[in-house]
């Protein structure tokens, strides 16, 4: 594999467990920033060793800026923005030109035991189906890699988030635990140097996964906030269906476009959270 994508996310992330230091203010917002930017480093480093020659990076969480250029690795190519304005969100930049996909620093989906467990944006969404099945971030995103003909590789977070990926991806990557979870804002961290050691061996099989045929068919999804007034909001766009008080149901043709009109959805919900 010559191309890589990196989808990172901070909650995943060792030594990261409080919620109220991951976002910007937060009073060890910097240390877990710093957490999560050497981290990413580190997986860019070990890919590169293997052989990967082109890697873009997109940071996946909150406003989506934690990564800072000036301390990401010099030989990587990165999406900057502000995340409001990113229609793919945590998957941008994304298309069918990558060999492979990484989920680094990923967590558990909403109301579930996981490190700071959520789907999306905790305070406002309680959960999202896909065709049916309940997903979390990693599932929803693997699908749109999967129409593009892109293999999920790679998936790290904490020891609970393994079971779930397998749930919503099959068996068909490599993982590497970060941490394992106590509870939803306690976790046992592995030494850094074990986390290196992790990365080291996993990265070079996950590098042997098989590309996967594109197949593109329509998809629906069904988005449930944790109040009525975002499902009502939500309804009044053209061909949102409300299917019960805080749930509302999307259809389309091709999954880009679910995934384009579940990010349109649940950012503009966010001005009545």
């Amino acid at each position: 594999m010559k191309k890589i994508y990196i989808s990172a996310d901070i909650e995943g992330i060792w030594g990261n467990s409080n919620p109220a230091y991951t976002m910007r203010g937060g009073a060890e917002y910097e240390e877990y920033r710093t957490n999560m930017i050497n981290e990413v480093n580190l997986v860019i480093s070990a890919l590169f060793e293997n052989g990967v020659e082109e890697i873009i990076v997109n940071d996946g969480h909150g406003n989506m800026d934690n990564l800072l250029p000036s301390r990401l690795d010099p030989r990587v190519s990165f999406v900057s923005s502000n995340g409001a304005y990113k229609p793919y969100g945590m998957m941008e930049g994304f298309d069918d030109s990558y060999d492979g996909v990484c989920f680094i620093g990923y967590h558990c989906r909403s109301n579930t035991a996981g490190i700071m467990a959520h789907t999306n944006w905790g305070a406002m969404i309680r959960n999202i189906k896909v065709d049916g099945m309940e997903m979390g971030e990693a599932g929803i995103n693997a699908r749109l890699a999967w129409e593009y003909g892109v293999p999920v590789i790679l998936v790290s977070g904490d020891d609970l988030l393994k079971q779930q990926i397998e749930e919503e991806l099959g068996k068909g990557f490599s993982y590497v635990e970060t941490k394992k979870a106590i509870n939803s804002q306690c976790a046992l961290c592995c030494s850094w140097n074990t986390l290196m050691k992790r990365y080291q061996t996993e990265i070079p099989k996950a590098l042997t996964h098989a590309t996967m045929k594109k197949e593109v068919t329509s998809h629906s999804m069904e988005i449930t906030f944790h109040h009525e007034r975002n499902a009502a909001f939500a309804s009044r766009m053209d061909n949102v269906i409300r299917i019960d008080n805080c749930t509302v149901r999307i259809e389309k043709d091709n999954y880009d476009a679910l995934y384009r009109m579940m990010r349109f959805i649940i950012k503009t919900g966010n001005a009545f959270a």
